[in-house]
């Protein structure tokens, strides 16, 4: 008889019997052989698994992108040695121009940039797109499906977006051939794409809780006028009475009322004394001093009585007395619970916040339209913006750490915006320049470039020799001193006709409250109309609902003329050409998405910028005007040569030119993956492996 090692009696299984013949030795030279077996085994698995999969090496590539960041700034501020992380990279690495889109704006350049083509296979040509058959505007990069309900209870089908981007990013190509990768804050990623295996974060493109690039709400008992504002801001006149102030948070319009009004949530504010104020948001309080943010406050908005959606903001006291004012940031996604997707996996944004803490959604962050219409200042400006970059990078930081990738990007918003706002206190030429707030605020935009040099040089420790390294940036910057409106001059040439003598202007709540648009245009007799950021449309017969143009030989002439007139406008009070280049469509993108593009691109030269009239479809009474705005720095509508954005690496390249199309390719080679024929971009060539 014989006794198993599990305790069992066995007498007739010839295995134990024989196990029983064994001595101790023989058993233990048995396991030894066993584990050596095993142990070969699994290496011989993962040698030919990375021989297979090429992205399974040692190989990393980091990027870091920064919006807007301008080569004539940085040189000068390298070369004084302001940004002294940045500098060693240019010296030790690769400093270029990078030749960015037509037009240089952020979410066509960054489509670019993801997939290695050119607009006509993106799809995305602007901030906005119109639909031919109502001449309506829309958000170019997503598009949104309200879903179906029944009785308007009970969802078949829920609400859903759509990303309008096409073609591939390099960052599923890696993923799909086994790299890890974590992507964050990427424009143009939202609604979030599959990264098998990895993580990603959406960026610009995710909207507010109303569906709006980022509408504020300002209460104050001195407003004149309420109402919207032409950068989509919500203007609330407020009566102190008793020491209190009732008034209402604008929330989502409710899709699911006939009326489709806005949900109205109540705010109270007590005012305790000259300098503190109770804040009160459904079942959340907090005490505020004057000039203090607070924290995040909750909001719950009830769309029927079975669904609900989550949104976050904060609060800005601005003022007690002599005038009460009170600043409310626009309402973001609460991460905890969004209302549509904003991360892959749809769980990472929720333990995102668990880690860091809860942290802005909203694709445009960083509160400009306030700055914009004069409802903050800049101390409340720059404050917010700080805060929200400490916050990104903190984001950054908490993933690196990680290093659970094998290729890593993360895209700041702040350089971008803090020149929108400030370049009027760098130009003395600026019809907006102000000679006691530039002795304060002069230096803003730099201490946003020296974040990113601190932020780069946080980076650079994760940078080992097998790793690689960019630093780029979507475009450059110029001075916005002229804004033209191109609408108004097309009228004035004879190629739009009005059935009034007043065309209108818009707001944006026009735009994203479907408000009614060209109602004082006569389309029987209109050839062509201007609509974005430099976009010329033709009235084309046959594409538009009410086209005249007809297609062939009058569309080629009417677009020929229209070039000519325009490369020749010159501003009759500086005598200067206001526009370098306009471009026709077919010259300057291919693809299957080029007929969707404008007909026309406009490329304006420094100092001049279409204007915000002509982006909205307005039609104000002059062509050419100042712009006092404080938006005084732009990139949108320059035309591209001279709007070149910058490329820093910590691998030196032979090259003395490179382009934002060129980095997913040079990505993919990177980690030998096969590029895709579809790619217009080119591998940047390095002189030394890493």
């Amino acid at each position: 008889m014989v006794w198993n090692r599990w305790g069992r009696e066995n007498d007739s299984d010839p295995f134990f019997l024989c196990l029983a013949m064994f001595n101790r030795k023989s058993l233990l030279l048995l396991l030894i052989i066993l584990l050596l077996s095993i142990s070969v085994a699994f290496l011989f698995h993962n040698s030919s698994k990375e021989k297979s999969n090429p992205g399974l090496s040692e190989k990393k590539v980091i990027i870091l992108g920064f919006d807007g960041i301008d080569p004539d700034l940085l040189s000068g501020w390298m070369d004084e040695g302001k940004l002294p992380n940045l500098k060693d990279l240019r010296e030790n690495g690769t400093f270029l121009e990078f030749e960015t889109t037509n037009p240089p704006e952020s979410p066509v350049a960054w489509s670019s940039f993801a997939t290695g083509t050119n607009p006509g296979k993106t799809g995305i040509f602007d901030f906005l797109r119109r639909d031919p058959q109502t001449y309506m505007p829309d958000l170019a990069t997503s598009s949104f499906s309200e879903g179906k309900f029944l009785l308007r209870l009970f969802p078949i089908e829920k609400p859903s977006v759509a990303s309008n981007r096409k073609g591939t990013s390099f960052w599923q190509i890696a993923s799909q051939n086994g790299l890890k990768c974590t992507v964050l804050q990427a424009p143009v990623t939202f609604p979030p794409e599959k990264v098998q295996g990895g993580k990603l974060l959406s960026g610009l493109g995710v909207p507010d809780i109303r569906g709006t690039e980022g509408t504020f709400s300002y209460y104050a008992t001195d407003v004149v006028e309420e109402g919207d504002t032409e950068m989509g801001g919500k203007i609330t006149r407020v009566k102190v009475e008793d020491k209190k102030i009732r008034t209402i948070i604008y929330g989502p319009r409710n899709r699911l009322s006939k009326s489709r009004e806005d949900i109205l949530i109540p705010l109270e504010i007590q005012i305790m004394n000259d300098k503190q104020a109770i804040i009160k948001v459904q079942d959340r309080k907090e005490k505020l001093e004057i000039g203090q943010w607070s924290d995040w406050f909750v909001i719950k908005f009830r769309m029927n009585p079975l669904i609900k959606i989550y949104g976050m903001g904060r609060f800005y006291l601005i003022s007690i007395r002599p005038e009460f004012r009170l600043y409310l940031c626009p309402i973001n996604f609460y991460p905890k619970k969004p209302p549509l997707p904003i991360s892959y996996p749809e769980s990472f944004c929720k333990r995102l916040a668990e880690d860091i803490g809860l942290y802005k959604t909203l694709g445009w962050a960083i509160d400009t339209w306030a700055l914009s219409e004069n409802r903050i200042d800049e101390e409340i400006f720059l404050e917010d913006l700080f805060y929200t970059e400490n916050q990104r990078a903190k984001i950054m930081m908490n993933e690196l750490k990680k290093k659970d990738f094998a290729l890593f990007i993360f895209v700041f918003q702040a350089s971008d915006r803090v020149q929108h706002m400030f370049w009027r206190l760098i130009d003395k030429t600026h019809p907006a320049y102000d000679r006691e707030k530039a002795e304060k605020y002069g230096d803003a935009i730099l201490k946003v470039y020296q974040k990113m040099d601190e932020i780069v040089g946080e980076v650079i420790p994760f940078v080992d020799d097998n790793t690689t390294l960019f630093v780029i940036s979507d475009h450059g910057f110029h001075p916005f001193r002229k804004a033209l409106n191109l609408n108004t001059w097309l009228v004035k040439n004879g190629y739009m006709t009005l059935s009034s003598e007043k065309g209108k202007e818009y707001k944006l709540e026009d735009l994203f409250g479907r408000g009614e648009f060209w109602p004082n245009v006569d389309w029987q007799r209109t050839r062509a109309y201007a609509l974005g950021l430099g976009c010329i449309y033709v009235n084309l017969k046959g594409r538009e609902a009410y086209g005249v143009v007809k297609p062939g030989d009058e569309y080629k002439s009417l677009r020929e003329e229209i070039v000519a007139k325009l490369k020749n406008l010159i501003d009759p009070v500086s005598g200067k050409k206001a526009i370098l280049g306009v471009y026709k469509r077919e010259d300057i993108y291919k693809g299957d998405y080029l007929d969707e593009a404008p007909d026309l691109v406009v490329g304006f030269n420094e100092g001049y910028r279409v204007s915000w009239q002509t982006a909205l479809g307005g039609i104000p009474p002059e062509i050419i005007v100042e712009n006092k705005s404080n938006w005084s720095g732009d990139h949108c509508s320059f035309d591209p040569s001279i709007t070149q954005g910058i490329f820093l690496s910590n691998r030196k390249s032979a090259q003395g030119s490179a382009s934002i199309v060129d980095i997913a390719p040079t990505v993919l080679e990177i980690f030998n993956l096969p590029i895709p024929e579809e790619m217009d971009g080119k591998p940047i060539t390095f002189l030394t492996a890493n």
